[in-house]
């Protein structure tokens, strides 16, 4: 569906995005060029211009039917996120607006990586959540991920992949050299098959991770003021109660149950209402 619109074309927003106390110049709206009628699209259209005239809930409220439609595009998330984001400034927001607006800039960022604007817009929705959580005395906890999540992350299952394959085939080349009578292609072999070996046996445990959080996995972002983790049965754990997921917060979401959804923030594991976390674009 991307491949059939258009939506790169951007013009400024004529309200300013100012978030409580923070003074931010405008990001700036992005709006569809012209295409021959399609549903998506025209939708994309009319939360563009309801979102230029100031009319934040009927951009909401076109934004999230093309989201429910299964529309996935970088510019209708960032649009998604500035409707919620000219709620709050407006003095009309709702709870959780501003965790939505977070999710909907991240998965603008997923979907378009190096994307200034939704990365600038991130920022400073996070920034306006810490504010207000300092006002209310709470503490601003930043989770940070296991060393585990940040190997893993650091290139994407098909890189690590290419890069096991390399491997097994230097592991190969290195075990011919080393049948070779002794000299240089003896002495090269001896020295490219152990080290091939050694990064083939690390390289195939990385694709399979990349792979098993890629299959059973899916990014999150907490859209309510805050959330404490449950065991799957509902009840609170001890471990958690002085430590709230706050709003705006990235997850990783596995499984449900029932009513309920196992997260895991850094290296806290848990259930939280599945009504508290929305899921963004794979």
């Amino acid at each position: 569906m991307e491949a059939d619109v258009s939506l790169r074309k951007r013009r400024p927003l004529a309200a300013a995005l100012v978030l409580a106390a923070c003074l931010a110049p405008a990001l700036p709206l992005r709006a569809a060029r012209a295409q021959p009628a399609e549903p998506p699209e025209a939708l994309f259209q009319q939360g563009t211009a309801a979102l230029g005239r100031g009319e934040y809930g009927a951009a909401i409220d076109t934004f999230e039917l093309l989201a429910d439609r299964g529309f996935v595009h970088p510019d209708a998330s960032y649009n998604r996120g500035l409707a919620y984001v000219t709620r709050v400034r407006e003095g009309a927001d709702r709870p959780g607006d501003l965790g939505r607006a977070a999710a909907a800039f991240e998965e603008a960022l997923r979907l378009r990586p190096g994307d200034a604007d939704a990365d600038r817009a991130l920022d400073l929705v996070r920034a306006e959540i810490t504010r207000r959580r300092s006002r209310r005395a709470a503490d601003a906890v930043d989770a940070r991920p296991t060393l585990d999540r940040v190997v893993v992350g650091l290139a994407s299952e098909r890189t690590w992949a290419a890069a096991a394959l390399l491997a097994s085939l230097l592991l190969s080349l290195g075990v011919v050299l080393r049948r070779r009578p002794a000299g240089p292609a003896h002495v090269a072999g001896s020295v490219l098959a152990p080290t091939a070996l050694v990064a083939l046996l690390a390289l195939v445990p990385l694709t399979y991770a990349a792979r098993h959080l890629r299959l059973t996995t899916r990014a999150g972002v907490v859209v309510v003021p805050e959330v404490r983790l449950l065991d799957e049965g509902g009840r609170a754990l001890a471990a958690a109660a002085q430590s709230p997921i706050p709003e705006g917060a990235s997850v990783e979401v596995g499984r449900r149950s029932g009513g309920l959804a196992e997260v895991r923030w850094g290296a806290a594991e848990g259930w939280v209402p599945a009504s508290s976390i929305r899921l963004l674009a794979p």
